[in-house]
């Protein structure tokens, strides 16, 4: 099987197959998708003590990026209203 394709304006084309059945198609609105890349980076992170830079400029999550909780063992600051204690 063949078939040939013929676009034109306003948006549409119309395919010929070889057997002699054609096929029409007219579109609506257009919409522009840009073409971006896809970020590959981890998509947990973790609070830490140093600047954490996620680098998604311009690029497509696959999914939603998680920072966790600060983790326990970076110390504790109490204030009693006194005293400052970091444990």
């Amino acid at each position: 099987m063949s078939f040939k394709v013929t676009f034109s304006s306003p948006p549409a084309f119309t395919a010929t197959f070889s057997g002699g059945e054609n096929l029409k198609a007219e579109f609506g609105n257009f919409i522009e998708v840009p073409v971006t890349d896809y970020y590959e980076g981890g998509y947990s992170i973790t609070p830490s003590s140093q600047e954490q830079v996620i680098p998604i400029i311009g690029k497509t999550a696959k999914q939603n990026i998680t920072v966790g909780a600060i983790p326990s063992n970076y110390g504790l600051i109490t204030w009693n209203g006194s005293t400052l204690t970091v444990s």
